[in-house]
């Protein structure tokens, strides 16, 4: 790219900081700017649970330090809301009337918490968790104890009861599942994971079917109540149930949206002047709404917006779960679709382990309670690695293959 060239970054998260990181390494010369709608400098989202808990201080949440946007031509422009895209000026103009113009745009603006139509989702005390701002709002109404119900038995969900618990507060989690982490855990390793988490104090309902909140006189939540007229009474209730992507701009510039932005491997939209990467892309039909691969999407979409050579692949679906002080691992098909997928499980002293494996290839596995084999199976899975039928034969001998 030429030495002035324009780029614009939409989305101060992990994928467009990771987008203004590559553009600078590709384009040294090239000037960026960074639209955030958030008044915080760009700050680690993974680790807002983790800061609740009181893992992390609050000055130890942001990517960067100040200096380093200025130091990498990086113009950082907080608290503002994009207002349109103009492709055919390569413009974007700000609700406040200010405009930049560009010569690559990367979209990164996220997604948002979904909380479904529940009667009384509006109720003073009803809210899902997405920005520093919320998280510091809960812990001020935990300062003293309450009684809080977290509505959603994902990750998110679990690491939000953990670290609320922390403050002395009395939790309830409800899942409409029959067993914690759906996504991630097969039914025994989720019976496993609830029975750690209800000794830690929490109370856990799965099969729940959340019929809406209800107020107390003063127009504040009060109660959570289920289908089968259970009333849990709650000072604050953490819907976690979703998120869905931040699509206005996109549709309304008219790129190609499916179920999310879509893109090719390269995090080029419709546009060939837009490129886009995180939780509002779309790439050969998958959301993934996690971390690391908004990340490596940034990292591409800026390679190649500023006339580098980068392409996403695709990842596997994996997740950790922090702040509960449980290990587990789990990535790819943890459950068989067909005849052709072999699962091999055991359970041995409160841990679990499963794989699951098609044509001697490792394409799935959960580990709980000692993942100390996590690095070696994603290894395994990455390289398309097939096993041979002995290797195979039983987990044990498959476990000891790993360990090499």
């Amino acid at each position: 790219m030429s030495r002035e060239s324009k780029y614009v970054i939409i989305g101060g998260g992990i994928a467009g900081v990771s987008a203004a990181e590559a553009i600078h390494a590709q384009d040294p010369e090239g000037k960026i700017v960074l639209i955030s709608k958030e008044e915080e400098s760009p700050y680690s989202r993974m680790a807002l649970t983790r800061f609740m808990a009181g893992e992390v201080k609050r000055e130890k949440l942001p990517l960067h330090q100040q200096d380093w946007y200025a130091e990498d031509n990086v113009d950082l422009i907080l608290g503002a809301v994009v207002e349109g895209i103009d492709r055919e000026n390569r413009n974007v103009r700000l609700a406040d009337g200010r405009s930049f113009a560009y010569d690559k745009l990367v979209l990164a603006s996220g997604a948002s918490p979904f909380i479904p139509p529940f009667p009384g989702k509006d109720l003073q005390g009803v809210m899902a968790l997405r920005t520093l701002a919320d998280a510091e709002y809960v812990l001020d109404c935990c300062c003293e104890p309450i009684q809080v119900v977290v509505i959603g038995g994902g990750l998110l969900g679990l690491e939000m009861a953990g670290a609320i618990s922390r403050t002395g507060a009395k939790v309830t989690i409800i899942e409409t599942f029959d067993w914690l982490l759906p996504r991630q855990l097969d039914p025994p390793g989720g019976n496993l994971l609830q029975a750690r988490i209800e000794a830690m104090g929490m109370s856990v309902i799965t099969g729940g079917k959340t019929k809406g909140m209800l107020a107390d006189e003063n127009g504040k939540v009060r109660a959570v109540q289920m289908e089968d007229g259970t009333e849990l009474p709650a000072d604050l209730v953490l819907v976690s149930t979703g998120v869905r992507p931040n699509l206005e701009l996109a549709k309304a510039a008219g790129l190609e949206t499916n179920k999310g932005l879509v893109v090719d491997d390269r995090m080029a939209t419709s546009d060939p002047h837009i490129f886009a990467a995180g939780d509002l892309t779309e790439h050969k039909g998958v959301l993934y709404g996690l971390w690391q691969p908004a990340k490596t999407q940034g990292d591409v979409a800026g390679t190649n917006a500023a006339g580098g050579q980068a392409a996403f692949e695709g990842v596997p679906p994996s997740a950790m779960l922090k702040v509960l002080g449980i290990d587990l691992f789990s990535i790819g098909q943890i459950a068989a679709n067909d005849a052709a997928d072999k699962v091999m499980a055991k359970e041995v002293e409160g841990n679990y382990s499963s794989y699951t494996l098609r044509d001697g290839k490792l394409i799935g596995a959960i580990l709980f309670g000692e993942a100390g084999l996590s690095g070696k199976v994603k290894k395994a899975m990455d390289a398309e690695r097939v096993f041979s039928a002995d290797e195979s034969a039983s987990l044990e001998s498959l476990e000891a293959t790993l360990r090499g």
